[in-house]
């Protein structure tokens, strides 16, 4: 059996969570998996989450964490605000369809939604385009909704097979299209000078 130091095996269950996710979909994250594929006894992981609620608590916060780091991985360095907005709502898109079971989990209903870190980087970003100048208003939770609605959809459409398959007659098949698309629309019609082609 293999031994874990203090502290290894919470983020090892974690980990054992989110493949059993991507392999065979959120129903199939239960204690004993996970403790299986860590290789430690079925008790174990109860020392680090109360029951598969809590475990799947983790795995969603875990999410969020791997769609920040793909951000940061993913934007062009000294890109401007909008830009690294507009980066965001692609890399939500594009990371929900890659991961369409994460993402399940990581919105699965909670009385406790986890994310509050990528929710908060999205409203800063939206504060700063908002402070450039490129997008009008002074609300960036106003923004922020706006923008989340609008990626979110887009991501769900794409997570359902809707759009997957090409067959919605003058829809892209391809969701890095369609959410560029969405957005180039959106941020122009935000632009308090902008006219002619999208906000780049």
């Amino acid at each position: 059996m293999r031994m874990y130091h203090h502290g290894d095996l919470s983020a090892a269950c974690v980990v054992a969570g989110i493949q059993l996710v991507e392999a065979e979909g959120p129903e199939a994250v239960t204690i004993r998996g996970v403790a299986r594929l860590t290789g430690v006894s079925h008790q174990a992981p109860l020392h680090h989450f109360r029951d598969r609620n809590a475990l799947l608590h983790a795995i969603a916060e875990r999410g969020f964490v791997l769609l920040t780091d793909r951000l940061d991985r993913e934007v062009v360095p000294d890109a401007s605000p909008v830009e690294r907005l507009r980066t965001y709502g692609v890399v939500y898109v594009l990371q929900a369809v890659e991961h369409p079971g994460l993402w399940r989990v990581m919105f699965a209903p909670s009385d406790r939604p986890p994310g509050e870190g990528a929710y908060r980087l999205l409203v800063d970003l939206c504060a700063a385009s908002q402070a450039s100048g490129a997008l009008a208003g002074d609300d960036p939770f106003r923004l922020a909704m706006l923008v989340w609605s609008v990626v979110h959809g887009i991501a769900s459409l794409y997570v359902a097979n809707w759009l997957s398959g090409g067959m919605v007659t003058g829809q892209p098949a391809d969701p890095r299209t369609a959410v560029e698309h969405a957005l180039d629309d959106l941020f122009t019609g935000l632009s308090p000078a902008h006219e002619g082609g999208p906000i780049r």
